[in-house]
């Protein structure tokens, strides 16, 4: 059975990972969530000091590939209607020193085939309100830095022909509903 995947992204700290145990208290085994690769690298161990283009680059990489595993996990292992991922293969070509057309040619792969990976993407920004933005062991970019990565993931998801996007509200309920009601639309649809 094929099932319907979501990618969730958006900048840091824009409620993605509070959206997914929203989603899952409220469709429960209806849904199947994919954590996002690049925490769980980067709080596994894998050093953040080093800003060489080498290091990115292998970080980028590892990050892909593990995104794109633990999708497959989830397609061949779960009995739920949708899987949603937090962040998606694409997330990764927005933090390629050499531009997005490299990262997706040293990944063998193109924006158009890794887009219809999904059925639909949700982004969600992050809020505008600097009192709101938390920095943490993982997230290390600034609140300015956020802004910028959040245009730049805006930007390359802008050619899928299912997407939503949520502004950055200081208010989460706000957000929370309106990600709901979009994954029902996907459930249902």
């Amino acid at each position: 059975m094929k099932r319907k995947k979501i990618a969730l992204t958006g900048g840091p700290n824009s409620g993605k990972t509070t959206a997914l145990s929203v989603l899952k208290e409220t469709f429960g085994p209806q849904v199947e969530l994919v954590k996002e690769a690049a925490t769980l690298i980067f709080s596994g161990g894998f050093p953040r000091k080093d800003n060489s283009r080498v290091h990115i680059e292998a970080a980028q990489r590892i990050i892909y590939y593990a995104t794109q595993q633990m999708e497959w996990l989830a397609e061949n292992s779960s009995d739920a209607s949708l899987i949603v991922c937090d962040r998606g293969t694409v997330d990764a070509a927005v933090y390629w020193p050499a531009g997005v057309e490299d990262f997706f040619k040293q990944m063998n792969t193109s924006l158009e085939a890794e887009l219809a990976r999904y059925d639909a993407v949700l982004h969600l920004s992050p809020p505008k309100n600097p009192a709101f933005y938390q920095s943490t062991q993982v997230r290390t970019e600034s609140l300015d830095e956020a802004f910028a990565i959040d245009e730049r993931i805006l930007k390359i998801w802008e050619k899928h022909p299912n997407r939503m996007i949520i502004g950055g509200t200081e208010h989460f309920f706000e957000k929370a509903e309106a990600i709901k009601n979009f994954v029902e639309k996907i459930i249902k649809g």
